[in-house]
């Protein structure tokens, strides 16, 4: 168990490089303890069999980083960007490792919970998918999410984007997310208002983002990147003006009832991103089979659009992001999109 699990954190330590130098050093520490069968594979043992997308070592530094935004481990915060500190990272590891040991209760029910990132960053692709919808139907949005977490995204047209010195979406938004595109969404109207009528998601533990606690839970999973952490902030002050449902469901049974009926007039769009991999294969396959079951009774005016912003993972580990868009009527699929998982920059394709 501990060379697999040291094997697998070694892995995140690199997926990490270039991207959070704290989370590499952590991660690389994490790894050469968990193979000495240190306080990180007592802490990570109830995981071992989990498949390596569940990411039990980010799910680690979440419950930390917790600890740190909350302001009970000073010493340790004091290498944390995120809580003003600058110390240099590779020296971080003895105090994390310390905090591992003291806290060791307080950190395992943190640990058991899902990694639910709710990165506003890849409202920026998800955005331009939803304008490629618009622009196509010429018709208002539906928005429905599955994985919503906590509902940011669903407020994506409330957002701002800097594209090429101009602002589209909400140009006042406490949200800016400067040129986050690299060319523009095919087919697109960049100009055109994006009209959302309906804005839901579903979550199987939706996150309250108008409670303390489910404010500093999202905090938490962000790596201790104070730019995505003021991101994250800035689209929380968003959801607070711009209200949104997310329902208590699983994926599956939640889109049944979502897609039972058309509704005409709209497009309902169904989108997620990096959702897929924390999904059971059975659900996920009757997701396919509700949204395919849509499509087969869409028509013009009652359009069905379905956007998915995933990873597609290598044999390496490593994963490549694309944004997919199928259109009903007509169910042809294409590729809009590759991204960073965070979102910016996207790349659009000129010629799906």
């Amino acid at each position: 168990m501990t060379a697999a699990l040291a094997k697998e954190l070694y892995r995140q330590a690199e997926q990490c490089r270039g991207r959070s130098e704290l989370y590499t050093a952590l991660l690389g520490a994490m790894a050469a303890d968990a193979e000495q069968g240190g306080v990180t594979a007592n802490l990570l043992a109830p995981y071992a069999d989990e498949p390596r997308v569940t990411v039990p070592g980010l799910r680690l530094l979440g419950a930390v980083h917790r600890l740190v935004l909350e302001g009970r481990v000073p010493r340790l915060a004091a290498y944390y960007p995120t809580a003003g500190g600058a110390e240099p990272p590779e020296h971080a590891w003895p105090l994390f490792r310390a905090v591992l040991v003291e806290h060791a209760d307080e950190l395992r029910p943190l640990i058991a919970a899902p990694l639910q990132t709710n990165e506003a960053g890849r409202a920026a692709v998800l955005f331009g998918g939803a304008l490629v919808v618009a622009t196509a139907t010429g018709l208002p949005i539906r928005l429905l999410e599955i994985g919503a977490s906590a509902g940011l995204n669903l407020r994506a047209d409330q957002f701002g984007y800097r594209v090429g010195g101009r602002i589209l979406g909400d140009p006042v938004s406490p949200l800016i997310l400067d040129e986050p595109w690299v060319g523009l969404p095919p087919g697109a109207d960049p100009g055109m208002p994006l009209r959302v009528v309906e804005r839901r998601g579903c979550d199987p533990v939706p996150i309250d983002v108008a409670s303390e606690d489910g404010v500093v839970r999202l905090a938490s999973v962000i790596w201790a990147d104070p730019v995505r952490l003021a991101r994250l902030r800035a689209a929380i002050a968003v959801a607070e003006a711009v209200p949104a449902t997310v329902d208590a469901a699983f994926a599956d049974d939640w889109l049944d009832q979502q897609l039972a009926v058309p509704v005409p007039g709209a497009a309902t769009v169904v989108w997620h991103s990096a959702v897929r991999q924390y999904v059971e294969p059975s659900r996920w396959r009757r997701v396919e089979e509700v949204l395919a079951r849509a499509g087969e009774f869409a028509t013009a005016d009652a359009p069905v659009a379905h956007l998915a912003f995933e990873p597609e993972f290598r044999a390496d580990g490593t994963a490549e992001f694309s944004l997919h868009l199928t259109l009903w009527p007509g169910g042809i699929t294409e590729t809009l999109a590759t991204a960073s998982g965070h979102g910016p920059p996207v790349m659009w394709r000129m010629d799906p």
